[in-house]
């Protein structure tokens, strides 16, 4: 057993203060399955976002069939027509929002739901995962409206989703270290969505596609590691 570190930056820091919080911190020892350590182990190696305000959005639906999206703050929605008019609404939040990167081998990140959302919230955040170690990424939520007939309503401290970090020991202990200096964020989210931005140029092609799935799902490239390394230098 060993210790990993992840490290990671608020991309919103002027404005919120977006967190990720062990979900071990937050579980209720009042209950009995607290104290099984298969529960435990897992829950020591999640992370949950957490919203840092409160916010509400409605499907609204014309009698011409338009669907628009109405929200207490438009600024921070993502979407397009295509993911709007799926079977059920699917709109991109811009917060929580993160960059992660690591400096360790064959870390995946896995991003899931929580289950507490499609109760209280009316949306399931939509998940995935991929090899960390090859693919430095931002992260945002995106969510899937349970039932658009009602509004989506987020109050300050809700539970938004689910992260973990897997290594090839799955006993290895997961250390989130925040980078908090707002030069080194800045500098960071530039150097990342300009990277970003030049890959989406070459993404069409099927070749490029093909570069990506292996990038993404396949054992660490040493020679494609962690593109913020000229913070540690």
């Amino acid at each position: 057993m060993s210790s990993k570190t992840i490290h990671y930056i608020n991309v919103n820091h002027k404005q919120f203060d977006d967190s990720l919080v062990r979900q071990s911190d937050l579980d209720d020892d009042r209950f009995v399955y607290s104290k099984c350590p298969v529960f435990k182990h897992k829950s020591s190696r999640t992370f949950v976002g957490i919203s840092p305000i409160d916010f509400k959005l409605q499907v609204m639906k014309s009698p011409d069939g338009i669907t628009t999206i109405r929200s207490t703050n438009q600024a921070i929605l993502e979407g397009d027509d295509k993911h709007i008019n799926s079977p059920r609404p699917v709109i991109q939040l811009k917060f929580p929002r993160f960059v992660f990167w690591t400096h360790e081998d064959d870390i995946w990140f896995d991003f899931t739901d929580h289950p507490m959302t499609s109760l209280v919230n009316n949306f399931i955040a939509v998940g995935g995962w991929f090899n960390l170690s090859n693919w430095s990424r931002g992260s945002s939520l995106g969510l899937t409206i349970v039932n658009p007939s009602k509004p989506v309503i987020i109050k300050k401290g809700d539970p938004l989703f689910r992260m973990s970090f897997h290594s090839s020991n799955p006993d290895d202990v997961i250390n989130l270290s925040q980078e908090k200096d707002p030069n080194k964020i800045d500098h960071i989210w530039n150097e990342y969505d300009r990277w970003r931005k030049d890959d989406l140029k070459i993404f069409d092609t099927h070749s490029t596609k093909e570069l990506w799935k292996s990038k993404l799902f396949s054992k660490t490239n040493t020679t494609s590691k962690c593109p913020f390394s000229f913070l540690f230098k």
